[in-house]
């Protein structure tokens, strides 16, 4: 098996999906444009609805693409301003911990940080396509003792996604 074949790909959203909440945002761009006339806390509260689409959209912009392979894992970042991508690689043998922490009404995010020696710490949201089988195959990569409870609890079903 070739090092492409070895290669995992793991996205946040796919572009349908982003399609999907852009229309949604477009949608509340127009309630509260429309909805001005008839009531100032109707429009309100659809550009509220906006402001948080567009965030979240956002914020799954940022952290694009997780690659793992077996000599490293390779976290894509894209940065919007400067229309650039840049790419982390951070080798197996530089990751000290991977850590889950739940958050979010009823504790429904999960987010897993991957700290290295010399990188800044990776973010991995549970929202990611795929979350469950990321974190097999991290888990099955890194050493054991430099994962955390919960991440392991979350792998073997004693946690709730």
């Amino acid at each position: 098996m070739s090092q492409a074949e070895d290669a995992r790909r793991y996205k946040f959203f796919g572009t349908e999906l982003r399609m999907f909440f852009w229309l949604w945002a477009i949608f509340f761009l127009l309630a509260a444009v429309f909805g001005y006339k008839s009531s100032v806390w109707f429009s309100m509260f659809f550009l509220l609805l906006l402001i948080l689409m567009v965030l979240f959209i956002r914020w799954d912009s940022v952290y694009h693409l997780i690659i793992i392979t077996p000599e490293k894992l390779v976290s894509e970042k894209v940065n919007w301003k400067r229309l650039t991508t840049s790419f982390t690689y951070i080798s197996w043998g530089d990751v000290e911990k991977v850590i889950t922490h739940a958050g979010g009404p009823f504790n429904l995010i999960k987010v897993t940080q991957i700290e290295s020696r010399g990188h800044a710490p990776v973010k991995v949201y549970s929202f990611m396509e795929d979350y469950f089988h990321f974190l097999e195959d991290l888990t099955r990569q890194v050493d054991p003792s430099r994962v955390d409870k919960l991440t392991r609890d979350l792998i073997t079903g004693r946690a709730d996604f």
